[in-house]
């Protein structure tokens, strides 16, 4: 069985909601998240962090940051 540590949701959706949406791909914070969430033990974070990867990708295909991950 697979605990869900709902806490831990909410706090990240509460993250993603403070990011102003106008110019994540400026956001620094938005850039650590998002490789948090690439790293993550947990699945279902894994891939939120992969969409988002990707989707930062395509905003800024020549950011060295995103290279890495």
């Amino acid at each position: 069985m697979i605990v869900i540590d709902k806490a831990r949701y909410v706090e990240i959706g509460r993250r993603i909601r403070e990011i102003p949406l106008e110019k994540p791909c400026s956001s620094y914070e938005w850039e650590e998240l998002v490789q948090k969430l690439c790293v993550s033990a947990d699945d279902k974070l894994h891939d939120i962090g992969l969409r988002e990867l990707e989707i930062l990708r395509q905003k800024c295909p020549n950011c060295p940051v995103f290279r890495s991950c």
